[in-house]
């Protein structure tokens, strides 16, 4: 579920820092992940409701972005195989650990919701769960590759990017009767 409202006519309003549901006098209870900059007065509030029943609420504000310092460093970047970025540095970036135990832990809860009768309590409590651990390995994802990519961003401001022709790729398909 979506909720996009220009702060104009909306059921959102936006006053003393604080985000206030129409015909509401307390503010909405948010945990804030940045602050906002000062003087900056958002245009267009966004909730949204994930399936894990975590709420989310996005502000559009106009500001001016500083430029990061320039830098001369250059850098590759190749996936790797058994890592997951090898840089032409030398450095070689691990996959993330974690994600055994958080994948056999979806696999518990998703095993524990094909047993639940549908349409019924316990069902929608389990669907509930399996959709939180899909929620935390989403987020632990998307968190490893930001720390990752502003990493590289920061230290290095030009980046080239080839691409890579392989001739064992290029053989010609394989005809119907050789599949036999």
């Amino acid at each position: 579920m979506v909720a996009v409202q220009n702060l104009l006519s909306s059921a959102f309003k936006f006053r003393d820092g604080q985000v206030y549901l129409a015909k509401s006098t307390q503010a909405l209870p948010i945990r804030w992940s940045r602050t906002l900059p000062d003087g900056a007065m958002p245009s267009t509030i966004t909730v949204k409701l994930a399936a894990s029943g975590r709420w989310s609420v996005s502000l559009l504000v106009d500001i001016e972005i500083e430029k990061l310092p320039r830098t001369d460093n250059q850098i590759g970047i190749d996936l790797g195989i058994t890592s997951l970025l090898a840089l032409s540095t030398g450095e070689k970036i691990a996959n993330p650990k974690g994600f055994k135990a958080k994948y056999r832990k979806l696999g518990k809860a998703q095993k524990a919701l094909s047993r639940k009768q549908k349409g019924s309590n316990n069902r929608y409590k389990a669907r509930l769960k399996v959709a939180k651990v899909h929620q935390e390995i989403t987020d632990a994802r998307k968190d490893n590759l930001h720390k990752l990519t502003t990493r590289l961003v920061r230290e290095n401001l030009r980046h080239r990017r080839r691409k890579l022709s392989c001739e064992e790729y290029d053989r010609e398909p394989q005809t119907r009767s050789s599949y036999k």
